[in-house]
């Protein structure tokens, strides 16, 4: 069934170059949290991602 699919060679590259943006974009995220500082590290750790108050089903109407 895939026999019938026919693809130039420079097809090819288009996968390639997707697979090094993405794996450099990581990298780059990796290496900057590894060279990340102790004030910064802690800043980001005392971060609120919670809200301190519930809100109930009713007020939120």
């Amino acid at each position: 069934m895939f026999r019938r699919l026919l693809f130039e060679d420079w097809v090819g590259l288009f996968p390639l170059i997707a697979l090094i943006t993405a794996g450099s974009v990581y990298a780059t995220i990796f290496y900057r949290a590894l060279r990340m500082k102790r004030g910064q590290i802690d800043r980001f750790a005392r971060l609120p991602f919670e809200s301190e108050s519930t809100v109930s089903p009713d007020e939120s109407k």
